[in-house]
């Protein structure tokens, strides 16, 4: 049995298209379950989705976004000195970008600042607000940040500069006293699309200044930073990003064909490109430097000099993945012994751990363990903790930080994500505070994880035209997932570990040229059976090798309700390592001594709690083993039947063989073992293992004595027979056991031990 990962979640009674819109916007059967299963069913849905006419709001519908409007004209209609107050992330900087050229465009006297992240951190600087009044500046327009901002918005506004906010983050319980606030959210405001990123605020923005004139490029931008920043893919986010990458892939800018061949990749954007390789090079220079390196790639429009920015950004990509791989192993060591403790909120803390790359390695932690994370770098000299923390779809992070708030400085975020600094004697009382929260309010609230199953399909759903024909439901992103699917009693024909250090898990199935890869999971190939029936969640995708294609499915989880037993009696097969021993129990040998709870011997009794069992010594009788086997109600069996010496091939001396060396012994009188044994192998024409075999039974039944290495014959007045033996006895079980056990085909092995186990039911 192979239980799930994840709590799949089939959606039951679904809408259902209209045949008149099925015919209308040519879906195939594939297309209709997936998007029957994402409540999509109504024509304007199914037009943003599959059509080319994309959702754009009125402006006017955003928070005072007149009043900002008039005041920046107004701004450059008198050449006011105007700063642009960006953010260090990918959505920062794009819409730093997006802001800065629309006021460009415009006339504008117009400078940018970016926050530095260890310096400064996320949101308005006191200091740099200040520095941006003493040079001048009148007014003041945030993108991506500052409503969090009071204190240093309030401080300039009493100096007599405007501020403007532009932002897309959490609104607290009070809203800063800035001169006009630009957000989705805002709670005197019903805007349509709640949950644009700060580049899609920025967009928004530009559209109002520059109208029928916004240029196509800001579409782009608003693109990466509606992908980068994990937004809802809908609405208006979605018409962004395919309106973006059309522009992306039609008038590729310099600055991300710079980014692109710094990556070594030529082929068509799509989100993932975006995702996978533009927002995490742009993420990284901020992560670990200024990030004004990256809005300045954004800037240029001379080739030569996107490309000079963009290697110092590639520079900065590679040093980030090398400083997050060494953290997260750190990290990860850390969260087990918490999670050993019962945590359910994980707050990992330490010194000298890189800020800039915190939330990459909370987000790694919550993958492994399903848990809210926080990390934090704890600085000495400073006297404060500082870092990311991440969160589950069950928990919001925004609230958590909230019921906290005594203890932290300062913190911004949402439901998913924040980053936060505090005292670094606030540290521990955080984690005792979180968790006693926790453990509060959601003691009956599941942390399982789940994935929600977009469609139940079968084999002949699975073909190279219906996974093109998904394709026209792309983008996809937060909210709008790539269409997760399942397949049931799928029979698997083959499992095997493939990729650098046997990494990655390729199975092949029966009756069908589909193969399906499971990333980072190559051990578990250990847990496939061939015939196995499987079930599975996971993405469909065409796999393009030597010219051929295929269909391939890509993993997210796998079950099975067949109980397995996993054949490891070769000495080349390495037993898997188990994550934990808590739901596993060993069967030993009993000239062993036990070295730990949940080792047994075999028809011992053992506790019902246990999951997995291994057999990983060979059993004395094959009444022993079924002793045990009347017992078990596992998952999983293992077959090891570790053992010092084989004796099948060795057999049992005939009797005649045994009234032969009885006969020798008496002939001699005395035998010196040390001196005379290989004589009398030579002379019986037997192994050595044979002739201390024959002595073992001698000296049981009383035929023989031997003392100091000298062997006597004992006359007795009654014979008793060879087969009385114990030792005899013990061979003869031994002998059935090895058969049975250890050379007999596996599949007979199986067979008995699930008729005995069948029988035990």
């Amino acid at each position: 049995m192979i239980k799930p990962k994840y709590q799949w979640i089939t959606r039951e009674d679904n809408p259902k298209i209209d045949d008149t819109l099925i015919r209308q916007f040519n879906i195939t059967p594939i297309m209709q379950r997936i998007l029957e299963g994402k409540g999509i069913v109504r024509e304007t849905e199914l037009k943003a989705v599959l059509e080319d006419q994309p959702i754009f709001h009125d402006t006017e519908l955003l928070s005072d976004m007149t009043k900002a409007v008039t005041r920046i004209q107004q701004a450059i209609t008198n050449q006011e000195p105007i700063l642009v107050y960006g953010d260090y992330d990918a959505d920062g900087v794009t819409s730093t970008t997006i802001m800065v050229d629309a006021l460009r465009r415009l006339g504008a006297v117009v400078g940018w600042y970016i926050p530095n992240r260890f310096t400064e951190g996320y949101g308005p600087s006191e200091a740099a607000f200040q520095n941006a009044v003493d040079e001048g500046v009148s007014l003041i327009i945030t993108v991506d940040n500052g409503i969090q901002g009071h204190d240093e918005i309030e401080m300039v506004q009493q100096q007599g500069v405007d501020v403007i906010v532009t932002d897309h983050h959490e609104i607290g319980p009070t809203m800063p006293s800035a001169y006009a606030i630009v957000h989705p959210m805002h709670p005197d405001y019903d805007y349509p699309c709640r949950y644009l990123c700060g580049a899609g605020v920025a967009l928004k923005v530009a559209s109002a200044l520059l109208g029928d004139q916004l240029p196509t490029t800001y579409w782009g931008l608003a693109a990466i930073g509606t992908v980068a920043d994990l937004v809802p893919l809908t609405d208006e986010n979605r018409a962004i990003v395919k309106k973006g990458l059309k522009q992306l892939n039609d008038d590729k800018p310099v600055s991300v064909s710079a980014i692109l061949e710094q990556a070594g990749y030529d082929d068509a954007i799509t989100e993932e490109t975006i995702g996978f390789l533009i927002a995490p090079r742009l993420n990284a220079v901020g992560r670990l430097d200024d990030a004004s390196l990256a809005a300045e790639l954004l800037m240029a429009e001379d080739e030569e000099e996107a490309l000079f920015l963009a290697e110092q950004v590639e520079h900065f990509n590679q040093e980030r993945k090398d400083i997050v791989s060494t953290i997260a192993d750190e990290a990860l060591a850390m969260a087990a012994t918490f999670v050993e403790r019962g945590h359910q909120f994980l707050v990992l803390a330490q010194e000298s751990w890189h800020e800039g790359v915190l939330g990459i390695v909370a987000s790694r932690i919550v993958d492994t363990y399903h848990l809210p994370t926080m990390v934090l770098n704890l600085d000495v000299e400073k006297e404060h903790a500082k870092g990311s923390a991440r969160s589950i779809e069950q928990v919001s992070m925004f609230d958590a930080l909230s019921q906290q708030s005594q203890l932290i400085q300062k913190f911004g975020g949402h439901h998913m994500a924040a980053g936060l600094t505090l005292d670094l004697n606030d540290v521990d009382a955080l984690r005792e505070g979180l968790n006693h929260w926790m453990h509060e309010a959601y003691a009956d609230v599941s942390l399982q994880p789940t994935k929600t199953v977009d469609a139940v399909v079968c084999l002949e759903d699975i073909t190279i035209d219906n996974i093109q024909a998904m394709h026209r439901l792309r983008p996809f992103g937060m909210g709008f997932s790539k269409p997760l699917l399942q397949l049931a009693g799928m029979q698997v024909q083959q499992a095997k570990a493939m990729g650098q250090q046997q990494k990655h898990l390729k199975v092949s199935f029966e009756n069908t040229s589909m193969q399906a890869i499971y990333w980072n999971n190559g051990p578990r190939a250990a847990e496939l059976m061939s015939g196995q029936a499987l079930d599975m969640i996971g993405e469909l995708q065409i796999n393009e090798w030597n010219g051929n294609r295929s269909a391939q499915f890509i993993l997210m989880d796998m079950a099975s309700n067949e109980r397995q037993i996993l054949d490891y009696r070769s000495k080349n097969k390495k037993l898997p390592t188990f994550e934990t021993d808590d739901n596993v129990s060993y069967f030993i040998h009993p000239s062993r001594d036990k070295t730990h709870d949940n080792e047994f011997y075999y028809g011992e009794a053992i506790p019902a709690h246990y999951e997995k069992c291994v057999f990983r010594d060979l059993p004395l009788t094959m009444e022993d083993i079924e002793a045990t086997l009347q017992q078990l109600d596992v998952s999983q069996i293992y077959l090891v039947f570790a053992h010092e010496r084989s004796v099948y091939f060795e057999g049992i001396p005939q009797q005649a063989l045994f009234k032969q060396c009885y006969k020798a012994l008496m002939q001699k009188g005395q035998t010196n073992l040390a001196q005379d044994g290989m004589a009398l192998c030579q002379h019986l024409n037997v192994k050595p293992n044979d002739l201390k075999f024959m002595l073992k039974v001698f000296l049981d039944l009383g035929l023989i004595a031997q003392k100091d290495g000298i062997i006597e014959t004992v006359q007795q007045s009654d014979k008793r027979p060879i087969e009385s033996s114990r030792v005899y006895q013990a061979r003869v079980q031994r002998l059935e056991v090895e058969k049975q056990l250890l050379y007999d085909e596996f599949s007979a092995v199986k067979a008995w031990i699930e008729t005995s186990l069948a029988r035990t039911k």
